[in-house]
C-alpha cells in the first residue's frame, strides 16, 4: 500500500518528520527522516503537535 506525503513538517533543508495520512483509514503517521514510524494519531492536529514537540 503506497503512502502519500500530505503534510511535511517545516525544516531548513529536508523534512525532519513527515506526516502521512493512511489510505482508507482515519489514522495519521508521523515518520522520521529514515522513514521509520514514530507514532500514529487519529487527528492531523495531534500529528502536528507531536512533530512540534519533537522539533523543539
Amino acid at each position: 500500500m503506497p503512502r502519500k506525503p500530505k503534510d511535511p513538517a517545516p525544516a531548513a533543508e529536508k523534512p525532519a518528520y513527515t506526516i502521512i495520512k493512511q489510505e482508507h483509514s482515519r489514522w495519521w503517521e508521523v515518520r522520521d527522516p529514515n522513514d521509520e514510524l514514530v507514532c500514529l494519531t487519529v487527528y492531523r492536529k495531534g500529528a502536528r503537535e507531536v512533530v512540534r514537540r519533537l522539533a523543539a
